[in-house]
């Protein structure tokens, strides 16, 4: 009589058996699959088709702001039309209500529209100040530092969402005490609008950081806030996303005054350490402090600018922690009391921006000596940016794209420069949008 085989030879010859099936479907699979042409470190890029490119322009405090828009394709300009279908006239200022304005711009010669361009605009009585911000794409996070929710202040959320299908929002607030334990859900219906009163989730604070995480297409976002020194109205301000956080975050272009500050977000779980600078067009200069610059974990907190470096400025902090940032200063406008808010930057190597006679103004900053071209339709111009110094220039009327050898930080200012005004983010450069591609990963 034979004896069995033992268990682990068994286990052996079974385990073959699977390796050898596992093969010949893996052979099976791959010969039906199409060719797929893969670098060995990057991927392969892919490309996407040309579609309808969409955006909306915020609404600002004042209710009557105009938004300044220009289509650019690969081939000159480019049509620009509102969800109506009626298109923009060049040149021609398009009115903004409090919900925003949706743009959308066709491809032109298989190639995808850049929509560049801004909005501006001013309050009156309760609402006085100057507000400015770009038309943006709808993205899927995007930050804020805001004002607070102390008595008599109204902050509200705006959430815009163009296109068709509806989208769910999550949306994280923290205070100057650390973030609140559950997060806000709203639902945007599809080509529609919602907001969230930030003072009802989170009353009584004097600094607010807000998070909104969308799904889907994403949304466009802005708050706006109305500010009170208890009963008596101290005008309004409105606030853009800013730089997702970072080691590295800065300011390109800020009116520093006596009281002026730079509020800091730490989202992390981690104490962070900071170290702060003002520059200009001379150099950069160190903001001391008697104590260590530190943000707690999930905290709020603000550091004084004033009399460091005092006039138009760009502010560079440095962290060991991934961190948000905007600079927040008190100013006069149209003989009263109000605050203006300067955004953070995202590095980048290239953009678009439209310039006209209130937006002129480009600053540049940058962590290394290096070149910027500008161009627009038959010009070119060139500068200098020196490392720890701001460059700025000012451009003739146009859609200007720049491109740089390296990492740099640029702002447009809107406004007069020596009075009131406020810096905005720039888009993708033309040539960015025009070729959308995926890279496909091995």
């Amino acid at each position: 009589m034979n004896k069995p085989a033992p268990k682990s030879v068994i286990s052996l010859v079974s385990a073959l058996v699977i390796l050898l099936a596992a093969g010949v479907l893996s052979l099976v699979l791959v010969r039906n699959l199409p060719a797929v042409s893969i670098s060995e470190d990057t991927g392969s890029e892919v490309a996407v088709p040309a579609a309808v490119q969409q955006v909306v322009c915020p609404g600002m405090p004042g209710g009557d702001a105009k938004a300044w828009v220009q289509g650019a394709s690969a081939t000159g300009a480019a049509a620009v039309s509102d969800t109506s279908g009626r298109v923009l006239e060049r040149g021609v200022a398009a009115s903004v209500g409090k919900s925003g304005l949706k743009l959308q711009a066709k491809p032109v010669a298989g190639k995808n529209v850049a929509i560049v361009g801004y909005v501006s605009g001013s309050g009156k009585e309760g609402e006085n100040g100057f507000y400015a911000d770009r038309c943006t794409a709808p993205t899927n996070r995007a930050y804020f530092l805001t004002p607070g929710t102390t008595t008599g202040n109204a902050s509200t959320l705006h959430l815009v969402n163009p296109a068709g299908a509806p989208v769910t929002a999550r949306i994280q607030i923290w205070t100057e005490q650390g973030p609140l334990r559950a997060k806000v859900t709203q639902k945007i219906p599809g080509k529609g609008s919602a907001s969230l009163m930030l003072d009802g989730q989170a009353p009584g604070f004097t600094r607010l950081g807000v998070l909104v995480e969308a799904g889907g297409a994403g949304v466009a976002s802005w708050v706006n806030t109305t500010l009170a020194t208890g009963a008596q109205k101290a005008g309004a301000v409105h606030v853009s996303p800013l730089a997702a956080p970072a080691n590295q975050v800065l300011i390109p272009a800020a009116k520093i005054t006596g009281k002026a500050s730079l509020r800091v977000l730490n989202p992390s779980p981690t104490v962070a350490t900071l170290q702060v600078s003002l520059m200009n067009a001379k150099g950069e200069t160190p903001v001391s402090s008697p104590k260590k610059l530190q943000v707690a974990r999930g905290a709020i907190f603000d550091i004084p600018l004033g009399g460091v470096k005092d006039g138009v400025a760009a502010v560079k902090l440095r962290s060991n922690q991934p961190v948000v940032a905007a600079v927040f200063g008190e100013e006069t406008f149209a003989g009263k009391g109000t605050l203006a808010v300067y955004p953070s930057a995202a590095a980048s190597t290239s953009g678009a921006v439209l310039v006209n006679e209130q937006a002129a103004n480009l600053a540049f900053v940058s962590n290394r000596s290096q070149k910027i071209i500008l161009t627009s339709t038959n010009k070119t111009q060139e500068i200098a940016v020196k490392a720890g110094q701001v460059s700025q220039v000012k451009l003739e009327n146009g859609v200007w794209q720049w491109q740089s050898e390296s990492d740099c930080f640029i702002g447009q200012l809107v406004g007069d420069p020596s009075d009131a005004f406020r810096t905005i983010g720039i888009g993708k450069a033309v040539r960015e949008v025009a070729a959308i591609s995926v890279q496909v990963n091995p």
